[in-house]
């Protein structure tokens, strides 16, 4: 369900959103929208700021990893805010700001693991040509040796 708002912007804001819309190919509707609802999660949320990447925007620790990236580390140790810091080199409280912003919005981080995981090394090398597969046999005394 949605609710029509009307807002008053400046001529110049106006003229902005109209170009941001244009070059996004969507309607000014969806932009101011979006914005809107990117603002009250970036306030709601201290440690969360969005960016694009490749044309989608995504909620992202400031100055550091998407959300769903840091999740998905996360959920390998149990989603523990502690475990994980110390696996980033970072402070709990960045590592709890995404877990906390993955409470409140968990299809959308799921979402984002979901199709991260569903990327085939084909896809992947015809978006980065010179990626090269590199395959690790793990031996029984768990040395590693690469091919």
């Amino acid at each position: 369900m949605s609710r029509v708002v009307t807002l008053r912007l400046s001529e110049e804001t106006a003229i902005r959103l109209q170009a941001t819309a244009r070059r996004a190919g969507r309607s000014v509707s969806e932009i101011g929208a979006r914005s809107i609802e990117e603002w009250l999660r970036q306030s709601e949320f201290a440690e969360i700021e969005f960016r694009a990447f490749g044309g989608e925007r995504h909620a992202c620790v400031k100055g550091g990893l998407q959300v769903w990236q840091l999740v998905m580390v996360a959920q390998e140790y149990g989603l523990d805010a502690g475990q994980t810091a110390a696996h980033f080199g970072w402070p709990v409280h960045r590592i709890q700001a995404a877990l906390t912003y993955y409470t409140a919005y968990p299809d959308e981080i799921d979402l984002a693991i979901t199709e991260n995981r569903s990327v085939t090394y084909d896809q992947l090398a015809r978006l980065l040509p010179q990626a090269e597969r590199i395959t690790l046999h793990l031996n029984a005394d768990s040395s590693t040796s690469a091919s």
